[in-house]
């Protein structure tokens, strides 16, 4: 049995990647024996991390991304055919049964208007078809995949309908797993979405906002709403209160959010005062007579945020000789639940910032830049603790700070009592995404 996770990922982007780790994880729980490979944006950063062979989902600067070519029991020793040309007639002859064919071809000959493209994109399918074929299940993990405000129509909303009509090519079921939605704001870019989850074998939303964003788009079917996959993570419980710290930790966790350097479109009204008033929060947080501990859940993002807030701030990094501003950075997951475990409570902006922290049990402020952080922590009981980044000021933000401040501890009672229902919607979940192989067993 081949069991394929599929996911944008690759970026160094943590809350991503826990998605793929969760997949993978209960995979292995149930089926121990199966072949496991990834489908990834930067299949050598999937290898790397999570000790599978992986394969590109779209190319990249007008050439596929590497990947190992595994041998088949159909193939010739040395894993490549000895007639090319077999590939593409058995892949034409597939495709040619889907009616969707010609809206692919077009697609293709337009992805990077290019005289090159059209070639280019064809011979890539020609590889990914073989890449694919003899999967029996493309689990498509979660994150914010079904939108075209990153990267337009021919980003996420073309690489999930190309991959969706040669996994119809392959024989290949897809299932969609708590799945983000929006913004999807072109017809094309609906078009492609619409077409890849009518495709599917099954299909849920991580949350009620996602499931009205496709229920709009005139989907036919089921759209259930299932909790992030980060959520059936498993890790070490938290470790047991010990003695009080001489002086307690506040992490907060900034990014880029309306940055020219990394966002689709810039807003320096947003931009701005958001970093200013997580400065201006941080010099407060000392003055109480916190520390404070900047964390990144993006690697290669976040750092230059934190930078910048640090840079405004008021304070230094010691005071009266003692380190009380910390900004060390980490590199991988372990690390980062170790930071949070370490913190007394939260202020993320980062969704799985906002999600890692929930999983540990800890109090956070959510600062909602788009609607689904605040879904989140409405679905774990938090909702109070979420605020719109439109209305965060300093005022508002300390008076969210106080408020939880004083009720931690039941906060932290009352996300260990949602959590196991939230498990087992997920167990629930795998259960009958998992009932598709039995056909193929």
């Amino acid at each position: 049995m081949r069991i394929g996770v599929f996911g944008h990922v690759g970026n160094q982007n943590l809350g991503d990647e826990a998605l793929i780790a969760a997949v993978l994880q209960n995979v292995r729980r149930r089926y121990p024996e199966a072949e496991l490979c990834g489908f990834t944006a930067h299949p050598q950063d999937t290898e790397q991390r999570h000790r599978i062979p992986a394969f590109p989902i779209c190319r990249t600067n007008g050439r596929p991304a590497a990947a190992p070519q595994p041998e088949r029991a159909t193939d010739p020793p040395g894993g490549e055919r000895s007639a090319p040309a077999s590939a593409w007639a058995g892949l034409r002859a597939q495709l040619r049964r889907i009616p969707l064919l010609p809206v692919l071809v077009r697609a293709a000959r337009r992805v990077g208007r290019t005289a090159l493209a059209a070639p280019l994109e064809l011979a890539f399918l020609a590889r990914s078809y073989r890449n694919l074929r003899g999967t029996n299940l493309l689990l498509v993990a979660g994150s914010q995949q079904l939108n075209d405000y990153w990267g337009g129509p021919w980003g996420f909303p073309f690489t999930l309908f190309k991959w969706s009509l040669l996994a119809r090519a392959t024989g290949t079921k897809v299932a969609f797993l708590s799945l983000g939605a929006g913004p999807l704001q072109t017809p094309l870019g609906k078009f492609f979405i619409k077409q890849t989850l009518r495709l599917a074998h099954y299909r849920s939303y991580r949350d009620d906002d996602a499931r009205q964003c496709i229920v709009g788009l005139g989907v036919p079917g089921e759209h259930p709403v299932v909790p992030d996959l980060v959520f059936s993570l498993h890790v070490a419980p938290p470790p047991e209160p010990t003695a009080p710290a001489r002086r307690r930790v506040v992490g907060i966790n900034p990014m880029p959010v309306f940055d020219d350097a990394y966002w689709p479109e810039n807003d320096p009204r947003v931009y701005g005062p958001y970093v200013r008033t997580l400065a201006s929060f941080a010099d407060w947080l000392v003055e109480r007579g916190y520390d404070v501990r900047f964390f990144a859940t993006q690697l290669l993002a976040d750092h230059p945020v934190i930078d910048r807030v640090r840079s405004l701030m008021r304070r230094g990094l010691t005071l009266g000789g003692e380190e009380r501003v910390i900004v060390r950075r980490i590199g991988s997951f372990e690390e980062l639940v170790a930071v949070i475990d370490a913190v007394e409570l939260v202020v993320a902006t980062r969704y799985h910032g906002t999600l890692f922290t929930l999983i540990r049990r800890k109090p956070v402020i959510s600062i909602a830049y788009q609607r689904k952080s605040i879904e989140l922590m409405r679905q774990v009981g938090q909702g109070e603790n979420a605020i719109d980044i439109g209305q965060l000021t300093l005022p508002a933000l300390q008076d969210r700070f106080v408020a939880l401040e004083g009720r931690g501890a039941q906060s932290a009672g009352a996300l260990r009592r949602r959590l196991p229902a939230v498990r087992e919607a997920l167990e629930a979940q795998y259960d009958r995404v998992f009932a598709l192989l039995d056909a193929v067993r």
